[in-house]
C-alpha cells in the first residue's frame, strides 16, 4: 500500500471503491463515450501533474462527487497491470467514509447521476463496466479470506 502514496510514472491511474457508511458510490457514464456508455462506473481517472496514485484518486472523487479522502480512509490498495499499455499499472484503491458524508455528495461534470448501493447489489449488476467489477470482486474475496 505504500506505493500507492508515492509518485509512479509507469501509473496511467487510480479507480476504486468508496464506501460512504456500508454502500458503495457509483455513477452512471453518459453516452458520450467510447467504454462502456450508459454503464456504472467508479470514482477515480488519470493522474495530473505528477500526482501520486492517492493523490490522483482524491482530487478524482473531490471533482465527481465533493467529497474529500484523506489517507486514513483508504483501507486496501491493488496495483494491476494494464490491459492495454504494457509496463504501465492502475491501482484500485478502497476508501471507508461516514454515513453522515451522504448529503454532501454532489454530482460533478461527469456522468448522469449517482447511485449508493451495498457492494453485493453493485457486484451482481449487468450494467456496470465489467473490470472494475472483478476488481471489486478481488477486495471482497480478501475480506472473507
Amino acid at each position: 500500500m505504500e506505493d500507492f502514496f508515492k509518485f509512479d510514472p509507469t501509473t496511467i491511474g487510480s479507480k476504486g471503491l468508496v464506501f460512504v457508511g456500508e454502500d458503495v458510490l457509483v455513477y452512471r457514464r453518459d453516452k458520450n463515450t467510447d467504454k462502456f456508455p450508459l454503464h456504472l462506473d467508479l470514482p477515480g481517472g488519470g493522474p495530473e501533474n505528477q500526482e501520486t496514485p492517492f493523490d490522483n484518486f482524491r482530487r478524482e472523487v473531490l471533482e465527481e462527487f465533493n467529497l474529500q479522502i484523506e489517507p486514513s480512509d483508504i483501507v486496501y490498495v491493488r496495483k494491476y497491470p494494464s490491459t492495454l499499455n504494457n509496463g504501465r499499472f492502475s491501482y484500485y484503491p478502497v476508501a471507508k467514509l461516514d454515513a453522515s458524508l451522504k448529503d454532501k455528495i454532489k454530482l460533478g461534470n461527469e456522468g448522469l447521476e449517482y447511485l449508493l448501493m451495498p457492494l453485493d447489489e453493485y457486484l451482481a449488476r449487468d450494467d456496470a463496466w465489467p473490470i472494475f467489477q472483478e476488481r471489486a470482486q478481488d477486495y471482497k474475496t480478501t475480506l472473507e479470506g
